[in-house]
């Protein structure tokens, strides 16, 4: 057997090998998730800033109300 025909033999069992696969398809799927997490925070930052400084103004404001 000479030097081509055993690289021939290396490609085509790696080809045939699936084990891999698995890993990039989760790679793929973080990629996805994290982009998901991109889009939704870009488009409810403000609303939700908004809703926690509101909050925050309401506790401060019943903290001050007791007379603390």
């Amino acid at each position: 057997m000479n030097k081509h025909q055993r690289s021939n033999n290396m490609a085509q069992r790696l080809a045939r090998d699936t084990r891999g696969a698995t890993f990039v398809e989760y790679i793929i799927l973080v990629g996805l998730v994290a982009l998901f997490c991109i889009g939704a925070y870009k488009t409810f930052a403000d609303a939700v800033t908004a809703k926690v400084d509101d909050q925050a103004t309401k506790i401060g404001d019943i903290g001050n109300s007791t007379g603390n």
